[in-house]
């Protein structure tokens, strides 16, 4: 494989293989660095575009209840999407699941087969290989979702990094992957969701993430004004998680829990 460093992100490549549409207008912002690719959506995203912001490397980048997110220059993907919706922002409350099949559905066509681990993280190999991080936010008549994605791609060390992690690199080492090529492939699978998700909502994506679901029948750990260990089991229509407590079911979203793998 060539040096990390010679695969760098280019406007013109990801232009390229991003879908054309004229039904809509893309607009992409590049940066070598910048604090964070979602922030920068929420400042500046086109309400009428759907707009794609990628970086190198991220100094300021987050993942769910404001974790750091570990973004080396040149090594992994680092990128958030936005576009405007019609519906509610809160019936989007369920989209990181979605998010996290259209980056599993690019990856499958590259042979790598990954699993979701509610409500946001994509793993590889029993190993976190990727997040979501979804935000919604109103501006003046519009309302509008970005999709923050990081994926781990070409890291091999990160002392910094507290949970078992990994890459496309260290689980495959001689694999040979575009960047530019997958962070358009997940662009435009995200919007490919989205257009389904917005008919039919979260009912139409159930199989398919319970088919990937990380979590299914493995202890668990609750985290929230009562701590509380469970069994975890299938999602529901809604994108909310069964918990298996004693004798009972507990539906809980991800906005009510933190949870752990025991």
């Amino acid at each position: 494989m060539k040096d990390v460093k010679q695969n760098t992100l280019k406007e013109e490549k990801i232009l390229n293989f991003l879908e054309k549409n004229l039904d809509f207008e893309w607009h992409l912002s590049l940066f070598e660095e910048l604090e964070s690719t979602n922030d920068y959506l929420i400042q500046f995203a086109n309400p009428y575009k759907y707009s794609l912001c990628v970086a190198e490397s991220q100094t300021k980048g987050r993942g769910r209840n404001l974790k750091k997110w570990q973004s080396p220059k040149y090594e992994n993907i680092y990128m958030s999407l936005s576009f405007s919706t019609n519906h509610e922002l809160k019936n989007f409350s369920s989209f990181s699941l979605v998010s996290a099949l259209a980056v599993h559905n690019v990856l499958m066509k590259q042979n790598i087969f990954t699993e979701i681990k509610w409500p946001n993280d994509i793993y590889l190999n029993k190993k976190k290989v990727g997040g979501i991080l979804i935000e919604t936010f109103a501006r003046g008549r519009e309302n509008l979702i970005v999709v923050g994605i990081g994926l781990n791609v070409f890291m091999e060390n990160n002392s910094k990094i507290e949970r078992d992690w990994t890459s496309l690199k260290l689980e495959f080492e001689n694999i040979k992957i575009d960047r530019n090529e997958i962070i358009s492939k997940i662009a435009n699978e995200v919007l490919s969701l989205k257009s389904n998700f917005e008919k039919k909502g979260f009912n139409d994506f159930v199989k398919d993430f319970n088919n990937l679901n990380f979590l299914k029948d493995k202890k668990v750990f609750l985290s929230n004004s009562i701590s509380k260990e469970g069994t975890a089991l299938d999602i529901n229509s809604d994108g909310s998680l069964n918990v298996r407590i004693g004798n009972k079911t507990k539906k809980v979203s991800s906005g009510e829990v933190s949870i752990n793998i025991n």
